[in-house]
């Protein structure tokens, strides 16, 4: 089977911020930075997750736990109507991130989310055969969906990518590809999430720039959220 695979290690930084800050900040940085060019004419698009867990919720525990080296797997769409699906690996250690990624077909995703880990055998890149020795001597299981718009900015020299995630929310089920899912918001007051991710150096003008917004500097987990919020 044809595979599209993705091994990205690199820095990730995680901010709460107001609505009157994000509007301050954009501007900003729609003058030093480019659209991400996923956005459209919409300026923005929308991802929706499905994160799995072990028995005894391991990945969960850990991020609570506040234990540096953690994981969390997950399924990632960006159209409920796609024909295809990324099975995620995002692996932390401190604030440096490890994502491998898999490009796996819709039949694929609704498979796992059965219970059924040897159909990750139709592929033969390592990112599948972790994710699968991952599952299957866990027991991971799906937990919760959360979905969002996220507005990108992106600078390529040190693969330099700014994100705002709006309107968060969240759901206690496996039924990624129901449109008509009922989602919970995680964040209702007029906050939002904002993401600073690059490889190697945050260039100094980049940095400067968010730093004269007023950030709440903190371990953000949209998981556990939705799991602390809708179980």
């Amino acid at each position: 089977m044809s595979e599209n695979v993705l091994k990205v290690y690199r820095s990730e930084w995680k901010f709460y911020i107001s609505l009157g800050e994000y509007h301050y900040l954009k501007g900003l940085l729609s003058g030093i930075m480019t659209p991400d060019p996923h956005m459209e004419d919409k300026g923005e698009y929308y991802i929706r997750s499905l994160y799995f867990d072990s028995a005894d919720n391991n990945d969960y525990v850990t991020k609570v736990a506040g234990i540096e080296m953690r994981k969390k797997i997950r399924i990632r769409i960006y159209n409920t109507k796609a024909d295809a699906a990324k099975l995620e690996i995002k692996n932390r250690y401190n604030q440096y991130m490890l994502k491998e990624s898999l490009t796996i077909d819709r039949d694929v995703a609704e498979r796992l989310i059965a219970g059924d880990y040897e159909t990750l055998d139709n592929y033969s890149d390592t990112v599948a055969r972790k994710a699968k020795n991952i599952m299957e001597t866990g027991i991971y299981t799906p937990k919760t969906i959360v979905d969002y718009e996220r507005e990108a900015y992106v600078y390529p020299e040190h693969n330099v990518r700014v994100t705002f995630d709006k309107n968060i929310r969240a759901a206690a089920s496996d039924r990624i590809y129901d449109s008509d899912l009922p989602m919970t918001p995680l964040l209702r007051e007029p906050v939002m999430v904002l993401e600073v991710k690059y490889d190697q150096v945050l260039p100094q003008f980049i940095k400067d720039a968010i730093s004269t917004a007023r950030l709440l500097n903190s371990s953000v987990s949209k998981y556990c959220m939705a799991r602390e919020l809708v179980g």
